[in-house]
């Protein structure tokens, strides 16, 4: 995952948690999270992540239009050397929901993504987003997006798919299960690996 990501997903599944909790896994890296419609939920964060996840993200929350700007124009304030990601779900949000004007809406969220652009490009951050109503405005945030994470829930769990990689293997609680459609083996001098692949 590298600059500006659209993650498109069902309602209810604690998939902005999970790519966090994979994104901050070992080493030091931090995170910054803006929230809206109660996307960041910390039990959901905490359980894909462990305890040690809650000290590594800050958590603003938006509940109006001006409070979200005024968030996205503060981020600075919060990014420290080890900030590695940006979590913005519904990012449009406060801006198609009717609490503005159609012309004030328009103008903030054109402020909030050229600011969120800026950021981003200066610190050379990771941006996880996603768009609640993107049809409802003038400008279209499609056009900087530069990869695309769709997610489904499947029997066997939660399906990524994407450009920049491909799914081998699915995480259902503690068991694994790999889509790897034949046996492969592989031998090297200290190691003898052998893998089955049970359907």
């Amino acid at each position: 995952m590298n600059g500006i990501n659209l993650l498109e997903k069902p309602e209810g599944l604690p998939v902005f948690q999970a790519l966090l909790a994979s994104e901050l896994d070992g080493g030091k890296k931090t995170a910054v999270w803006i929230d809206a419609r109660n996307e960041a939920s910390t039990y959901a964060l905490r359980h894909q992540g462990g305890p040690g996840i809650l000290e590594k993200v800050d958590i603003g929350r938006a509940f109006t239009p001006l409070q979200h700007h005024d968030l996205i124009h503060q981020l600075e304030e919060f990014i420290e050397d080890s900030t590695e990601v940006l979590v913005l779900p519904n990012v449009d949000f406060f801006y198609t929901d009717g609490q503005l004007s159609d012309w004030e809406a328009q103008e903030l969220f054109q402020e909030t993504w050229e600011k969120i652009k800026e950021i981003q490009n200066e610190y050379g951050l990771k941006v996880l987003l996603s768009l609640h109503s993107p049809q409802k405005l003038d400008y279209n945030p499609n056009l900087d997006i530069e990869n695309e994470i769709e997610v489904r829930s499947t029997d066997e769990g939660l399906k990524y798919q994407s450009d920049d990689f491909d799914q081998y293997a699915y995480r259902d609680g503690r068991h694994i299960q790999t889509m790897i459609p034949y046996w492969k083996e592989k031998s090297t001098d200290k190691v003898q690996v052998k893998t089955e692949v049970r359907r």
